[in-house]
């Protein structure tokens, strides 16, 4: 209601006596309210049961604070789905307070111009000492801060239904040849070994457990994030292919256009024994009420010990020209790391605060895993970024290894030679 209608509005009822008077108290009183109330817009694409419910930690922190959230969640295609609309808003000039992001696509907003600088913010809080050393680096872009990690995720995951492992001997698989074994008696038996779903991006995840697993933390560095063309066409990187499509044809043939959460779901419910994807597949178990341990297992994919490949979900700040918008941004940055709050969100999505030193009596089994091996590898400098979520590599050369993974994956006549020859060919041409 503009101010010139609002005006004959209340005249109006002025002139209609005591009645009106109520009327006008009332239109006053929301008036005021409304025009009082700060809203945070916040851009994610999280839309599965665990990630709905962790996302219920951040809204009941922000609304303790008195700030209102304004949910536009952009679900679907790997996140393309949520760049469009954000771009498209940028030129309308109408960008939001807050959206979801991944390192490699924060810098593209930098390059930009588009995003709040949030030094000021970080000396303030205390960042540097707050913060994981992995997570300062990739928060940072040009020696400032441009984002605030929000959760740490290991990729290199493996997920299994208890009760259907315990008719396979019930133990967790150490290395890839005992997971086979455990795999083709399930596959005799009727039960489908491994769930997955038809995105690239999950065939991609299940391939890290597999490089990690058979040519360890070096090989990975050297393949996958320095992509050695040496190490891309050795006999370990052929081994790898070889043992990617063992794992392959241990799914169902129904698992094109699966999601995510979908897969998962098969393993709670004893349709499939296994799902190699990262920590976040645990939000789910845990919003069916299963519990690590009890109902489900987990631990790092076969043969991948204690190397921790992680996955972070950043929140950036698109520059608002109102003070108003600039405060509320800056009390948003402050609940995002606190450390109940971190404590609370990640508890729930299954992942890992970005802070350092909690306390792992507020945390399962699952995520205990994780944090002192997170510890251990940040001793030894083993803390590896993921290739598949926007982190170790540009999106070209990214976009390489998911185009010959995911054609290999649903190419049966693909040799793992042709694979790996096809990875060099393809990256000298970007």
């Amino acid at each position: 209601m503009n101010r010139t209608n609002l005006r004959g509005t209340l005249q109006l009822m002025w002139n209609r006596g005591a009645a009106g008077a109520v009327a006008l108290t009332v239109l006053l009183g929301a008036g005021t309210a409304a025009a009082a109330e700060k809203v945070v817009e916040v851009v994610h694409p999280w839309s599965s049961a665990g990630e709905a419910h962790a996302l219920d930690a951040l809204k009941d922190a922000v609304k303790k604070a008195g700030i209102g959230w304004k949910d536009s969640a952009i679900a679907g295609n790997d996140g393309n789905n949520q760049q469009q609309a954000l771009q498209a808003r940028l030129a309308a000039g109408t960008a939001p307070d807050v959206t979801q992001t991944v390192p490699n696509l924060m810098h593209a907003y930098v390059d930009q111009g588009v995003l709040t600088n949030l030094d000021a913010y970080a000396k303030e809080q205390g960042w540097d000492a707050k913060l994981s050393p992995e997570m300062r680096t990739f928060a940072m872009y040009q020696g400032s801060y441009y984002a605030i990690p929000l959760d740490e995720h290991r990729e290199n995951m493996m997920w299994a239904n208890k009760a259907l492992l315990a008719k396979y001997g019930g133990q967790l698989p150490q290395n890839w040849e005992q997971f086979n074994a455990i795999a083709e008696r399930m596959q005799k038996d009727g039960i489908i070994p491994v769930a997955l779903g038809g995105e690239d991006w999950q065939e991609a995840q299940l391939f890290t457990s597999v490089i990690v697993g058979i040519g360890g933390k070096d090989f990975y560095t050297q393949a996958i994030l320095q992509h050695d063309p040496a190490a891309i066409q050795s006999e370990t990187m052929v081994k790898v292919f070889d043992q990617f499509r063992k794992v392959i044809n241990f799914t169902d043939k129904n698992r094109i256009g699966r999601d995510w959460n979908a897969a998962t779901q098969m393993v709670i419910d004893g349709k499939a024994g296994f799902q190699f994807i990262g920590d976040f597949a645990k939000g789910e178990f845990l919003r069916a009420n299963k519990r690590p341990g009890e109902d489900f297992l987990c631990a790092a994919s076969p043969g991948n010990g204690r190397a921790f490949v992680f996955i972070t979900d950043q929140l950036a700040f698109f520059k608002q020209d109102s003070a108003e918008h600039q405060q509320i941004q800056k009390t948003f940055a402050s609940l995002m790391v606190d450390p109940a709050v971190q404590i609370e969100f990640n508890a729930r999505k299954g992942s890992i605060p970005t802070i350092v030193d909690v306390p792992a009596d507020k945390f399962d089994s699952c995520a205990q895993i994780n944090l002192a091996d997170r510890k251990a590898n940040q001793a030894d400098g083993g803390m590896l970024p993921s290739f598949v979520e926007n982190i170790g590599q540009d999106r070209d050369v990214r976009g390489v290894f998911l185009d010959v993974i995911t054609h290999f994956a649903n190419t049966p006549a693909m040799t793992s030679r042709q694979a790996a020859d096809r990875l060099v060919a393809d990256l000298k041409n970007i």
